[in-house]
């Protein structure tokens, strides 16, 4: 196998001792180089492979690296290894540590629902909170925090310390370490040893780390320690492409790494292989309004053709036909799977899941995150409906029978539950409940009945302001010490899933059938070595690393991209870094989309768009 390398690929890969530091851009070759420069140092500088570390960041992409590495070299040795492997490597090997005293993600949420059980917390939805639990946890150890100086974001600050000690605890009294505690044990083991220190910098005396944007606190750390005497530092990364800040990532790392070694050389990679002159173009264009980056420009190779196309819709229920139907008259030259529609959040798959069923279209969601319709607040609204078409449905009737508050006791409904006949029912004649709770009882099924009489979508509507629903989230919010714009999105999202169809029973039957799509979606099995035939859904965060012929970019608009969180300037650069990753996953065929109205509000453009977007022609400036 051999390839043809440009110049500044040739200088990277050629390069022998110190630092070097090589700015890849999308597209750029910066696996090919890594692979050649190993190939490089054991056979023109003649350093053994045993003595070469090459750091990626997940199991896959060290698989890859290193079978691509084997295909132009024979020489076996060399060590590809992700962060944790290395850092549990060095730990085990000090303390003693086998496979079966790590933490594993089951023992961890298991252990996570059972301390906030102990504690009596709380939660309609415990897997999201422990995954929100996780996250945070993961973040204190990755910028090496004090847990006296973190502002939890999913809960009160003294049940997050109350979790996290109990949590610690049991670690300890397990002998157990998670993930987490890989990083932070090396580093503490490393600032401690100086021995230890010592016999890793003599074990490897070339390193080289691929994707360095994506690095965190304890990482770089970590790393700096191992290099500090003989310098062989050699790190690829881009950081335009950073965009886990949300792990404890940051280009910061990337930026601040030229301060640390005066005789740093840098290479850059500016010349992008995958994608025509003009979405480089626009890509450039896009990323070059952040502020705090390396200045480089990334050229194509005169690659022409392909569209490069601004869709505008009213709302996300025709954007998702509007892309739908234009996916489908692509697919006479283009197969599904090299298709992928890209949006800013989870729930936005939901009308294109909807649509592409309708449409017949294959897809293959990215993100394994639960659907909306498997959201607890989807249950309550399903309860609702289920409810209102049968009232003598007791299960239903008694997870909504109180949101809101009917300040109906579970006393009440206990003694209710235990006499013959239907819960409502003996609710309404209960001995136990007082006069007020009656009328709040006659008010729940008056709801009932006018629910029953609507349309999904009217129902829905009914649900959140009369029957005081959206209300009920705001207070739960409020309760959590969370804000509520997260859960009044989600019914906004379930509001528009209901607008296409006549009768709730239809509307109910069609979201078990999309369960059902999203679970098969999961687990078809890849055929003879290659992908599954369908268009590709993921979150933008999800697709990096990915290339298509053809990107849809969904709902690019305020609100969304940008997303309403980011405030600061650091934070709308994030957003703008991730747009610019899902800009450059296309080859050919880039369509930005973008909608008047979001759940029956108007909406802007992104301000992403702004000089590249011309309104009046609905047309990228290109």
């Amino acid at each position: 196998m051999t390839v043809s390398l440009n110049g500044n690929q040739l200088d990277a890969m050629r390069h022998y001792e110190g630092p070097m530091m090589v700015l890849a851009g999308p597209g750029s070759g910066k696996t090919t180089v890594i692979t050649y420069r190993v190939k490089n140092l054991i056979e023109s500088c003649h350093i053994p492979p045993n003595k070469i570390l090459v750091i990626s960041f997940t199991k896959a992409s060290c698989l890859e690296m290193e079978g691509r590495f084997l295909s132009i070299c024979n020489a076996r040795g060399v060590m590809f290894s992700t962060f944790h492997a290395l850092f549990f490597k060095i730990i085990r090997q000090h303390y003693g540590y086998i496979i079966n005293d790590i933490i594993d993600e089951d023992e961890k949420r298991e252990t996570l629902k059972k301390i906030i059980a102990h504690k009596k917390i709380s939660v309609h939805d415990i897997e999201e909170l422990v995954s929100n639990i996780i996250l945070e946890f993961s973040v204190i150890a990755s910028s090496l925090l004090d847990i006296k100086y973190y502002s939890p974001i999913n809960m009160p600050y003294d049940e997050f310390v109350d979790v996290y000690n109990l949590y610690s605890a049991y670690k300890k009294g397990s002998n157990k370490i998670d993930f987490d505690d890989m990083l932070i044990k090396c580093y503490n083991l490393f600032m401690a040893d100086q021995q230890v220190l010592e016999f890793w910098r003599r074990k490897f005396s070339f390193v080289l780390i691929d994707e360095f944007q994506d690095i965190n606190r304890v990482q770089y750390e970590c790393i700096m320690l191992l290099v500090k005497k003989h310098k062989n530092i050699f790190i690829v990364g881009d950081d335009d492409q950073s965009i886990y800040k949300f792990r404890g990532a940051g280009p910061e790392f990337l930026l601040k790494f030229p301060d640390a070694f005066e005789t740093l050389k840098k290479v850059v990679l500016n010349i992008n292989y995958r994608s025509t002159d003009k979405i480089i173009d626009i890509c450039n264009q896009v990323i070059i309004k952040n502020k705090f980056r390396y200045d480089k420009k990334i050229t194509g190779t005169q690659k022409s053709g392909g569209s490069q196309v601004i869709l505008r819709s009213k709302d996300i229920n025709s954007e998702a036909l509007n892309i739908g139907t234009k996916i489908q008259l692509l697919n006479k030259k283009i197969s599904y799977n090299e298709i992928a529609v890209i949006y800013r959040n989870n729930i936005q798959a939901r009308s294109f899941v909807d649509v592409f069923l309708h449409l017949n279209i294959p897809f293959q969601i990215k993100d394994k995150a639960p659907s909306i319709y498997e959201h607890w607040v989807f249950k309550d609204i399903k309860a609702y409906l289920k409810s209102a078409l049968a009232p003598d449905n007791d299960r239903y009737v008694e997870r909504v029978i109180n949101k809101p508050s009917r300040y109906i006791s579970r006393i009440i409904i206990a003694a209710a539950k235990k006499k013959e006949g239907s819960l409502l029912n003996n609710l309404l004649h209960s001995k136990e409940a007082k006069a007020y709770q009656k009328n709040k009882i006659e008010e729940f099924k008056f709801y009932l009945n006018a629910i029953s009489k609507r349309t999904p979508y009217e129902a829905v509507k009914y649900i959140r302001e009369a029957a005081g629903y959206d209300n009920y989230l705001k207070q739960y919010s409020e309760y959590r010490k969370m804000s509520p714009k997260g859960l009044i999105e989600i019914m906004g999202e379930l509001q528009e899933s209901a607008k296409n169809f006549q009768s709730i029973d239809g509307y109910l039957g069609h979201v078990e059938m999309v369960l059902e799509e999203i679970k098969e979606s999961y687990e078809q099995p890849a055929k003879n070595g290659e992908a599954a035939n369908g268009v590709t859904l993921s979150t933008l965060h999800s697709v990096k690393g990915l290339e298509y012929n053809t990107v849809f970019i969904a709902s690019c608009v305020d609100g969304l991209i940008p997303y309403e969180k980011a405030k600061t300037e650091p934070e709308i650069e994030e957003e703008r870094r991730l747009f610019y990753v899902g800009l450059t996953r296309a080859k050919e065929n880039l369509f930005i989309s973008i909608v008047d109205q979001r759940y029956e509000k108007d909406v802007g453009y992104s301000v992403f768009l702004e000089g590249l977007y011309n309104p009046k022609r609905k047309t990228l400036k290109i």
